[in-house]
């Protein structure tokens, strides 16, 4: 973004503070705000320096005490005041938190658009980008349908959470149960499993879980959401995913687990094109394994074996 007209941002959370208070706060950093940042956790907490900022943001979370004398110092200033219900903020996923991110941006500075960009695909225009600056020596798409999660599950457990790899699940999934196989992920992984935020920094033992309607973007090695405006069969689309991923970021590689349909085909076609490393669940170990017979049939792959065999050979190359 360019000439911003506010500069200072401050970030008040009242009670405990929650994740989109997070997220609004690395989207603020990433665009260079000069941000501060009061944490109250009762009424008699002092806003010190609050009038030199040009817009505050309030994070309401889960507070045991009354705030509204708090509130009522805050509207006496002559300043920008965003009020962000964070604990209803805090559920939003796909298009819905996009344009609540929009939203809340614009508030605090007019140069950011309400609307998204109208672009068919944004990922050309992109310069790709070497993430082994942020530490992370190898991508990974991971990429399933039906029986899909017990068999990534079961991949994700061989790794014992030091290793310098991201992967980014693209599983076949309605967004509401998103949440559900985060925390079904988080409960037999040592890997950090993470639905993507704005401004999220990526960092190896990281394991994205992709959006249904968003593409991914890594801006200067933070996430950026971006607006998937066509509709596909298959949500998320493995295929369009993957292409928008390999476009984005050097050296990614995939390996595809249990599922039906030819959805994530043409995708291994398009990561072994660029030269990187195209792994399969042993056939006879999925639930349905419609899409790695049709990838065996399109290009010779690098390694089957069972999701456990297939992490090993992932730890094997680190």
């Amino acid at each position: 973004m360019k000439n911003l007209k506010t500069k200072s941002v401050g970030i008040i959370h009242l009670g405990k503070r929650e994740k989109s208070g997070a997220q609004i706060l690395e989207k603020l950093k990433q665009y260079e705000f000069k941000v501060t940042e009061w944490d109250l956790i009762d009424n008699k907490d002092n806003l010190n320096g609050l009038d030199k900022v040009d817009a505050v943001i309030v994070n309401i979370g889960n507070t045991d005490f009354e705030y509204d004398s708090i509130l009522d110092k805050i509207f006496e200033l002559e300043l920008t005041v965003i009020i962000n219900e964070a604990l209803y903020s805090n559920k939003l996923i796909g298009n819905s938190r996009q344009s609540w991110e929009r939203h809340l941006l614009h508030k605090v500075d007019s140069a950011f658009g309400v609307l998204p960009n109208i672009t068919k695909t944004g990922y050309k225009k992109n310069k790709k980008i070497d993430l082994i600056e942020n530490g992370i020596e190898q991508v990974w798409i991971l990429a399933a349908s039906i029986g899909g999660p017990e068999a990534i599950q079961a991949f994700l457990s061989e790794f014992k959470g030091d290793e310098k790899v991201l992967f980014i699940i693209i599983q076949h999934m309605d967004k509401e149960f998103i949440p559900m196989m985060q925390k079904q992920f988080s409960t037999s992984s040592n890997l950090k499993i993470e639905i993507p935020l704005s401004g999220m920094k990526v960092k190896e033992a990281q394991c994205l879980i992709h959006p249904v309607d968003e593409f991914l973007s890594f801006p200067k090695g933070a996430i950026n959401l971006e607006s998937m405006n066509e509709v596909y069969a298959y949500t998320p689309c493995i295929d369009e995913c993957t292409r928008n991923l390999v476009n984005k970021i050097k050296n990614i590689n995939i390996a595809i687990f249990s599922g039906m349909s030819s959805d994530g085909v043409r995708a291994a076609e398009l990561v072994k094109g660029k030269g990187n490393k195209v792994i399969t669940q042993t056939e006879s170990s999925c639930v349905l394994s419609s899409i790695i017979s049709g990838v065996k049939e399109k290009i010779t792959i690098d390694f089957d074996g069972m999701p456990n065999e297939m992490a090993e050979y992932i730890i094997k190359t680190l």
